[in-house]
């Protein structure tokens, strides 16, 4: 698996969101950021990156490959892709 290009993780992260249905806030609080951090990174692409540790948290509640969100070198699911 490739890292994903910021248009991609992007469209990941509101796919996942949508699929749990949780909202942009909610997640931003979750990775303890102010409520319209996520808002800003899909819509404005601010950050053009999510940091690291952001990442991580986001990759672990969604229990997917940390590349889907533009990771190198990843933490994964159990039994995910190696």
């Amino acid at each position: 698996m490739t890292t994903a290009t910021p248009a991609e993780v992007r469209a990941t992260l509101v796919a996942l969101a949508a699929e749990r249905g949780e909202s942009l806030s909610a997640l931003s609080r979750l990775i303890g950021r102010n409520v319209a951090y996520l808002q800003q990174f899909v819509h404005r692409g601010t950050p053009e990156w999510l940091d690291e540790t952001d990442r991580l948290v986001l990759a672990q509640h969604f229990q997917v490959d940390e590349r889907r969100l533009g990771a190198r070198d990843p933490w994964a699911p159990a039994g995910g892709d190696q």
